[in-house]
Parts: C-alpha cells; sequence; structure tokens
C-alpha cells in the first residue's frame, strides 16, 4: 500500500522539487540583477555627487576639466584622458586638460608639460583637431596605430579622448554614456564663465595699465623708478639710483636694490653726491674701478665683494643737472660689454630727460585738473541744501587735525585735497543712488561703497598722486577692520584715510538732512569720542578735540559764536549776498531777523553755529 503511494507521489514531488529549484533560481538570479541594478545607481549617484561637491564654476576651467577626467578614469582604464574645447574662433578643437597613469596603475594624475616622465612609445594627444572629430555618440577609433575611446559632449562643445583601448563591454558603455549626458549644460557653464574671466582679466589689466600710465605721466618720480627699473632688469644690473641736482642738496627720486643702510647713506650723505659730480670731471659720463677711485666716499658703493665698477652717466633737463650711477658686478649675467653698457647708460640718460621734458609740459594740467575736480565737487554739494560748503568743510577740519598731529607740509596739502575730493567718485553712480534720500537697500548701499574706489581711480588717472588716491579709497575704513572696501585695519589704514573719517563722521552728526535732524554740538562730539578704538582712531579724535576745545577758550566773549556762520558752514558768496547777517559781526547770526539759514539746509535751533555757543554758557 505504502509503495503504492510513493509511487504515485513520487513524479508530483519531482515536479514540486523542480519548480521550487526553479523559483529558487529565479528568485537569486532577480536578487543579483536587484543588486547589479542597486549597485550601478550607487555608482551612478557616486559620479553625480562628485560633479556637484568638486566642478565649481569659481574654479578654473582646466581645474574642472581635470575632476570630469578623473571621474572617467574610474570607469575606464586607460593611460592617458584628455578633454578638447571646441574653439569657434580657430573652428577646432584645443586640448585643455590631460590626465596620465604614473607608475602605479591606480595613480591618475593631471600631466604637465615637462612633469610627466618619459616613457618610450606612449601615445601623446595632438593639441588640437579638427571640428570633423567627433562622432554621434561614444565610439572606438584609430589615430594611426592608437587605438583610443571618442566620447563627444552633446552640442559639439567638447570631446575626451581616452586610451590607448581596443573594446568597450557594453556595461563600460552604459556608465560611461551615463556621465556623458550629465555633462553638456555643465560645459556650457564652465566655457561661458571661462570666457568671461578672461574678458574681465583682461579689462582689469588694461585699467590697471592706463592707471599707471595716467599716473606716471604726472608724477615724476613713478616714470623715472619704472624707467630705471626696466633698464636696470635689462641689463642684469642689480644696484643703481638717479639722482638730481636741486637748490640746497639734492634729491635721490629712485633707486633700484642695494642695502637699507646704503640707501640711506645715497640720500641722506651731500659729501658723496658731491663727490660724484667731481668723478665727471666735466664729463658727459665716467668709469669708477672698483680700488681706482681717487673719492673716499665713492669706495663705499664699492665696497660690495662682487661690485665691479660704478657708471656714471650726466643728464641736463630743463636748467637741472642729473646722474645716473649704476653698479656692475663681477657676474653681471648680460653678456655686455664694458664699453656697451656705457652706451646704454648714455641713452638713457637722454631718454630721462626727455622724459622729464615732456612731463614738465603735462604738469600744468594737473593744476586744471585739480580745479576740474573741486569744482565737480561743489556742483555735487550744491545739489542739496544739506550739504552746501562740504568738501570745503571737510578740507579745513582735515587740515587743522594734520597741523594738530605735527605733519609736514606736503602731507597737509595731500589730506587736504583727498578730504575736499572725498565723495568725487559719486560721479561713477547713477543719479538715483547718490542723491537718493533716506535709507540704502542693500543692492543700493553696495554700490554706494564703490565710490572710494571710483573716486580713488579718477585721481590716479588725472592727478597721479597715489597718496592722494589712497586716502581717498580707505577713508570709509575701520579701526576693528569691519570697514570697506578692503577690511583695513588699525595701522594698516593710511593715516590721511584716518583722518578723513574723523570729519566726515563728525560732520554727519553736525550737519542736518532732509529726513533727520542734526545733533547739538556737545552731542555729537561726545558720540564722536564713543566711537573711537572700533570705528575711529583714537589719536585723530584726540587732536581733533584738542583743536576744538583750544578754539573755543581762546574766545573771550562767551556769548558770541565760534567765528562767522559763513566761514563756519563755508557757505558759497551766492548765498550769503542775500542774507542780512552776512558780514555782520556785532551780532551772532541767529540773532539777526530773516536770515537766509534755510537756502543751506540750516535751523537756527540746530545749527552746530548755534548749539556749539549755548553749549559754552
Amino acid at each position: 500500500m505504502l509503495s503504492h503511494l510513493d509511487t504515485l507521489v513520487q513524479p508530483y514531488l519531482a515536479v514540486f522539487l523542480l519548480g521550487a529549484g526553479a523559483l529558487i533560481v529565479l528568485f537569486l538570479v532577480l536578487f543579483m540583477s536587484q543588486m547589479r541594478a542597486k549597485k550601478r545607481h550607487v555608482e551612478q549617484l557616486e559620479h553625480v555627487t562628485r560633479l556637484l561637491r568638486h566642478v565649481k564654476t569659481s574654479t578654473e576651467l582646466e581645474s574642472n576639466l581635470n575632476i570630469i577626467l578623473e571621474i572617467y578614469s574610474t570607469i575606464v582604464d586607460a593611460h592617458g584622458y584628455s578633454f578638447y574645447i571646441l574653439d569657434n574662433k580657430q573652428n577646432k578643437y584645443l586640448l585643455k586638460a590631460v590626465r596620465q597613469r604614473h607608475g602605479d596603475k591606480d595613480q591618475v594624475a593631471p600631466s604637465y608639460s615637462g612633469l610627466a616622465s618619459y616613457e618610450k612609445e606612449v601615445y601623446q594627444p595632438p593639441l588640437s583637431l579638427s571640428p570633423n572629430a567627433t562622432r554621434q555618440g561614444i565610439d572606438l577609433i584609430k589615430e594611426g596605430e592608437v587605438p583610443l575611446l571618442l566620447i563627444p559632449i552633446r552640442g559639439e562643445r567638447g570631446l575626451i579622448r581616452i586610451g590607448p583601448i581596443s573594446r568597450l563591454p557594453k556595461a563600460i558603455r552604459s556608465k560611461l554614456e551615463f556621465v556623458t549626458d550629465l555633462l553638456p549644460q555643465m560645459l556650457e557653464s564652465l566655457i561661458e564663465t571661462d570666457v568671461l574671466k578672461m574678458k574681465t582679466d583682461v579689462v582689469v589689466t588694461s585699467e590697471h595699465a592706463l592707471r599707471s600710465i595716467s599716473s606716471m605721466a604726472l608724477d615724476s618720480e613713478s616714470i623715472i623708478q619704472k624707467t630705471l627699473g626696466m633698464f636696470a632688469s635689462a641689463l642684469g644690473i642689480p644696484d643703481c639710483f638717479l639722482l638730481i641736482q636741486q637748490t640746497g642738496g639734492f634729491q635721490v627720486p629712485a633707486l633700484i636694490g642695494w642695502s637699507f643702510e646704503m640707501q640711506q647713506t645715497i640720500i641722506h650723505d651731500k659729501e658723496l653726491c658731491s663727490q660724484l659730480w667731481m668723478a665727471l670731471d666735466n664729463r658727459e659720463a665716467a668709469v669708477i674701478h672698483k680700488g681706482d677711485t681717487p673719492h673716499s666716499k665713492l669706495a663705499l658703493l664699492l665696497q660690495d665683494r662682487s661690485a665691479k665698477m660704478l657708471l656714471i652717466s650726466k643728464f641736463i633737463e630743463g636748467g637741472r643737472e642729473g646722474l645716473i650711477v649704476c653698479r656692475v658686478h663681477d657676474q653681471d649675467g648680460s653678456g655686455l660689454s664694458d664699453e656697451q653698457m656705457m652706451i646704454s647708460l648714455r641713452t638713457l640718460s637722454k631718454q630721462i630727460a626727455k622724459l622729464l621734458q615732456t612731463q614738465n609740459n603735462i604738469k600744468p594740467m594737473t593744476t586744471s585738473y585739480v580745479e576740474l575736480l573741486k569744482l565737480l565737487s561743489r556742483t555735487i554739494d550744491n545739489l542739496s541744501p544739506y550739504t552746501v560748503g562740504y568738501s570745503e568743510l571737510m578740507s579745513r577740519y582735515s587740515i587743522v587735525i594734520a597741523q594738530e598731529m605735527g605733519l609736514s607740509p606736503r602731507e597737509k596739502q595731500d589730506i587736504s585735497l583727498a578730504a575736499y575730493l572725498s565723495n568725487i567718485g559719486v560721479l561713477g553712480l547713477s543719479e538715483e543712488i547718490y542723491l537718493k534720500e533716506g535709507k540704502f537697500s542693500e543692492i543700493e548701499y553696495e554700490k554706494m561703497k564703490l565710490h572710494a574706489e571710483v573716486g580713488a581711480d579718477i585721481i590716479e588717472m588725472l592727478i597721479g598722486n597715489k597718496t592722494v588716491a589712497s586716502y581717498i579709497r580707505y577713508h570709509h575704513e575701520r579701526m576693528d577692520g569691519n570697514g570697506y572696501p578692503a577690511g583695513l585695519r588699525g595701522q594698516q589704514i593710511p593715516l590721511g584715510a584716518r583722518i578723513i573719517a574723523v570729519v566726515q563722521v563728525f560732520l554727519a552728526k553736525m550737519n542736518s538732512r532732509k529726513y533727520r535732524t542734526a545733533l547739538p554740538f556737545d552731542k555729537a562730539l561726545e558720540l564722536l569720542k564713543s566711537s573711537t578704538g572700533s570705528q575711529l582712531d583714537p589719536a585723530v579724535v584726540d587732536a581733533f578735540d584738542r583743536w576744538l576745545q583750544r578754539k573755543r577758550n581762546s574766545l573771550r566773549n562767551v556769548n558770541h559764536s565760534l567765528g562767522p556762520c559763513w566761514e563756519m558752514c563755508c557757505t558759497p558768496s551766492e548765498i550769503c549776498a542775500t542774507c542780512p547777517a552776512f558780514q555782520q559781526t556785532e551780532k551772532n547770526c541767529w540773532e539777526v531777523n530773516q536770515n537766509n539759514c534755510q537756502a543751506h539746509g540750516k535751523s537756527c535751533e540746530t545749527c552746530f553755529v548755534y548749539t556749539e555757543a549755548i553749549s559754552r554758557r
């Protein structure tokens, strides 16, 4: 009975087991397929993540292309990977990035000219390709006998070549197609950004060159330094200087090389300068060999162990005599004979004289430019009654601070001019920005901040005074480093800029605007002092306060204003002419009926002429 039952069951059992086995196999196949798909998706996600994380428009194009090639190197094993970009002007693909394996099979790195190790018969990609070198899709090609993998980027803006490689499995092709499909839009953005960067570099470089040339055209020291520097570099001369006679002594406008101690000797030792002229002995040029000089001071210039001789050449410009002095060393590296060097030096002397003469002819233009810029500044001031006399006030207060701090006449002159023209940069902004009343939006504020740099550029190009330009450029910096445009801190900020900043803050608190009332004098001064350390230089504020207090204490009549209102406010004569308080010395301006204060944005109750006088009572 049981055996009969086994006979009946066995066929069904076999079918069941066969079916179960098939199901298990099918399950395993599906499982393995899902695992492969999951692995493929993970790899794809890694490629996408890597592209998004490392490829950035802010980075150079070559660096980004190398990152893309690195991703391809994880998919395809080959010796070299090259990326070409279509150049529309030249109508051909140009090689922009190359990666090669070096030694270790797993080590792939960028290849740069002269850095890759030499390997016999290693394929080197051509520098350019014909625009017909691309294909519709990924393909295996041959260049000569070298098998290569060609990967065109959709849109024909670029293509990738990998090789040598002779076969392409289907799975590898699928991975390559996925990554390649991610590139067209990204590559377009990278190329456009690179073009914009190059255009920007050209504009910036051109602007810098124009500013330098404009500055040199008006600044004798700059043009001499530049010319002498080029000469010294071309002839391999490490040390030279230019000396010009002037009333009561000598001037050294340019020094190239020399130690700091020797520079100080050249600048300050009048006897040394005199002996240089004596060494010429009424000649146009002279050669002084080491150990062959009758003048003791000249031996100082040749005391360096490698010093060989001095070359001296004279030039005459506008009635002034000057010398170019060069120290030649044993190994100068120029390959020129002493005679050839002297000929070059004499030629330079004549060119220096011509440059200085041309510059002297241009210099009168500087005065005209200064007057023009001052006129424009006053015009800007007069656009609103609240800013009438502003530039003149900036200049006058800056002068008294510079005087109080014991600065030299040249420093005071530069600070005065920079203060007067501190807002000239608004000429580069739209009227909607600099005439706006009230608070700026964030974008408007960023645009307004540009006026400091624009103003400095105007000064450099029209006047050529880099010191004045630097005072204007940095007068919105803060002592704590939170200012603009460079975020300078403390003593990094030029002193002239720190002085202008103090005056600007003081006037901002002392003068009314349409949307706010001026602060009383004592309150404004109190707030000015409270800004020291963080925003303003304590030493500058202290100098300003000392001058104010001395000025105030010198008055015998405490009931009288600190000075005539038309002088204290720097009010234009056009406004003063119609005011009954003008030239009135017996009365204070606020005591005169129907005065003309409103015409220049003032009200007697809040005008600092009045509030200062009241604070002394």
